[in-house]
């Protein structure tokens, strides 16, 4: 979905904003999903993927930040 700034949001659901990344780009999700948020509207939301089982770590480091900052975000995980 392009927004009217011209950035692309990956996912506009009825209720959410949605980014999807894969794991090692976690951090950049937050920033994406709190901006897209913002000029929908809707809430933020992330899809991390999760390509291997090493990967977990980022899924680890991505729910701890947004419970530390009480961040807005819903997160889901997408694996093969």
């Amino acid at each position: 979905m392009v927004l009217a700034d011209r950035t692309r949001c990956d996912c506009l659901t009825r209720t959410h904003a949605i980014e999807f990344d894969f794991a090692p780009k976690w951090a950049e999700a937050i920033g994406q999903a709190l901006y897209y948020s913002l000029q929908t509207g809707k809430r933020a939301g992330i899809v991390l993927i999760l390509e291997k089982p090493t990967d977990y770590k980022y899924w680890i480091r991505l729910n701890t930040v947004i419970k530390q900052f009480e961040l807005p975000i819903d997160v889901w995980q997408m694996e093969p």
